[in-house]
């Protein structure tokens, strides 16, 4: 294993949160298909460096390949390019929108690289399960953007929205009608005897109000860290 090789690989998935297929790292990287290239994304896999995985709605040949690893994704936003030699970085930007953007990011991929856990959460660790983000453009500019769906073989789909709060997350009336017309969305796409189910993985709870009988179910911080029972 080359370790350049691997680390150009590293850095190119970490351009685009969804990853990139083995075709698309062939033509930005400019090497060659092969055994080689075989070998250092197994080797990234086997490491966690990595997941393989399909987007929602695509078939098995659009294979993507997605940086996980929360070192190499913190290095790669902060101490590389961001950071350099001031040593005071945190104590001068911890409320920057930079750093407050990268902590919805982390806890973004943190859910990632917590499934079996999000799923015994959800009580369904007996529930053969693929996981994937998933985008769609429509007519708008805005298109839709799920987080994070978990497609049961129980016939039920959880959509997941994944949000980092200090607090309890609150749902308004903008953001209940964001998810009915996500929810509707994804209803045109999968097949009519699939049920969805709002879910919201969030740091610290779900305040009530009016509106956020929109979520079936809330997945914590505390319950991506629990022991699988």
């Amino acid at each position: 294993m080359n370790p350049e090789a691997v680390k150009s690989i590293v850095r190119l998935l970490y351009t685009k949160n969804a990853g990139y297929t083995r075709r698309e790292i062939i033509e930005k990287l400019g090497i060659s298909d092969g055994g080689r290239l075989s070998r250092n994304l197994n080797a990234l896999i086997a490491g966690d460096f990595i997941i393989k995985y399909v987007p929602f709605g695509m078939s098995k040949r659009a294979e993507h390949y997605k940086l996980i690893d929360p070192f190499c994704l913190f290095y790669l936003h902060f101490i590389g390019p961001q950071v350099g030699s001031n040593h005071k970085f945190w104590q001068q930007n911890t409320t920057e929108q930079a750093v407050v953007t990268w902590r919805g990011y982390a806890f973004e991929n943190v859910c990632f690289n917590h499934i079996d856990q999000i799923k015994d959460a959800l009580g369904i660790s007996g529930v053969i399960t693929t996981s994937s983000a998933w985008s769609k453009r429509d007519d708008d500019e805005n298109g839709v953007q799920i987080d994070l769906l978990l497609c049961r073989n129980d016939n039920v789909i959880n959509m997941c929205e994944i949000k980092f709060y200090s607090g309890d997350f609150t749902v308004n009336k903008s953001y209940y009608n964001t998810l009915l017309q996500r929810q509707e969305t994804l209803a045109k796409e999968v097949s009519r005897k699939m049920a969805i189910y709002n879910t919201l993985i969030t740091t610290n709870g779900l305040k009530k109000n009016e509106y956020s009988s929109i979520f079936t179910n809330t997945v914590t911080m505390e319950d991506l860290f629990r022991e699988i029972r």
